[in-house]
């Protein structure tokens, strides 16, 4: 089995069978949005800008619930650009949020607000806490501008995601 069926299969198998354990027990999981409590996420994402976040009840039998943290957070963040990975074998996913500030669940990260039908590939997300942290798999044909949601197993302040610019993954 080749890494590009196994992408597909995945793909296929999760656009049809999401995995909502790790979603908000209030999330519906479309092909182009994901909504909490029948609030779209890339709807919100549009009207007060990225990063920003939504807290809702975990799950049961859920990461958040297993560490007994009663609620979770969906962070929807803006694709800044993508580039070729330095060792030039991937690419990078550069976005608007800090996720040094949070703990992104990697299986959750979905484009949001338009629908692609592009094979996916292995993204590095960044900037985090050191490079290859945090990987994602998303369409290939994602770009500049998209928007990108995932969950984080504990809340957070959205000052803690806003993007700074002392990052060091920005200055080098």
């Amino acid at each position: 089995m080749s890494m590009i069926h196994s992408l597909n299969w995945y793909r296929r198998h999760h656009l049809e069978h999401p995995d909502l354990a790790l979603w908000p027990r209030a999330a519906a999981v479309t092909r182009d949005d994901v909504t909490i409590a029948g609030e779209s996420m890339a709807g919100m994402a549009r009207a007060v800008g990225t990063p920003c976040t939504r807290v809702s009840e975990s799950a049961v039998g859920s990461w958040s619930a297993a560490t007994r943290d009663r609620h979770c957070a969906i962070v929807v963040t803006a694709v800044e650009a993508v580039t070729v990975a330095p060792d030039g074998d991937g690419y990078d996913l550069w976005l608007d949020a800090e996720l040094d500030g949070c703990e992104p669940l990697e299986s959750t990260f979905r484009l949001i607000g338009r629908e692609s039908r592009a094979q996916d590939a292995l993204f590095v997300a960044r900037p985090c806490r050191r490079y290859g942290d945090l990987q994602c798999v998303l369409p290939l044909d994602i770009r500049a501008g998209d928007l990108v949601a995932f969950v984080i197993a504990r809340p957070v302040a959205l000052h803690d995601i806003r993007r700074r610019s002392q990052h060091p993954e920005r200055l080098s």
